[in-house]
């Protein structure tokens, strides 16, 4: 049997259709993601969405999936803004994630850049997210996308900076970092609601494997110099790899990846 395909089009998750859970009642996919792009179309009509796959499918004879017998609880939808919002090999986004299958419901509207090579999330504040909760049979206000739109400048200045800083790959300083990041990853949190989101070790871990161990890894630099935005790369490479398994907490993990690298 061929192997159902895990991508989607933004077509087709929006034939995504209404559910019941826990007694509780949400629309259907369109009446979330709707009112959305048509806010962000005023800006854009470049639109990526990412899903997780339901736990339940319908196949046809031939193994594909019918996209017409599903419902998406679990959806992360950017807008893409034009050119004159971008820079130096980043894009800037304006992003809406929600799941409908967790303990409280949640809709998550940010902004950010993302590397264009990558598609990883810069984020330094914050003020760049807002979270609410999705009630029975209510819609999610939209109201604060205006004032992160505006934010977009700000995150340009942050990543020059980091571009323009070196990073020096002395034995003696990799060796300090490291064990500094470690720590930091120990030590900070983010609380995102009613959870606490943190940092894995082993995250920082393979972070310094693909900068200064692993030569196939687009961020090695070995023992040569580099700048800090592409140490901060590295880490953010770790939070894309890992969306599958996370799709609700990437902005904050992305906050606290600053703050481990003390930026």
């Amino acid at each position: 049997m061929t192997t159902p395909k895990h991508e989607f089009t933004l077509e087709e998750v929006l034939q995504g259709k209404a559910t019941r859970i826990k007694n509780k009642d949400y629309f259907k996919t369109s009446d979330y993601l709707n009112p959305f792009i048509d806010r962000m179309s005023k800006f854009t009509n470049n639109f990526t969405v990412k899903v997780k796959m339901p736990d339940q499918i319908t196949l046809t004879e031939d193994g594909n999936v019918i996209t017409d017998d599903l419902t998406f609880n679990r959806v992360n939808i950017e807008a893409i803004l034009p050119g004159e919002y971008a820079f130096e090999g980043h894009t800037q986004v304006v992003g809406m994630v929600y799941g409908l299958d967790v303990p409280k419901p949640i809709c998550k509207l940010y902004s950010g850049a993302e590397r264009s090579a990558c598609t990883n999330l810069c984020v330094f504040s914050p003020a760049g997210l807002d979270i609410q909760e999705i009630e029975d049979s209510s819609p999610i206000n939209f109201d604060p996308i205006p004032k992160l739109i505006e934010r977009t400048e700000t995150i340009s200045r942050t990543l020059r900076m980091l571009n323009e800083t070196e990073f020096d790959a002395s034995d003696m300083n990799i060796n300090e970092s490291l064990g500094r990041w470690i720590r930091n990853a120990m030590a900070f949190d983010y609380s995102a609601g009613s959870r606490k989101v943190k940092i894995a070790t082993s995250t920082v871990i393979d972070a310094y494997k693909d900068l200064f161990e692993n030569e196939d890894s687009e961020y090695w630099t070995g023992d040569a110099n580099c700048s800090m935005l592409n140490v901060y790369n590295a880490f953010t490479q770790q939070i894309t790899d890992g969306w599958d398994k996370d799709c609700f907490t990437r902005y904050e993990k992305t906050l606290l990846i600053g703050r481990i690298l003390g930026i």
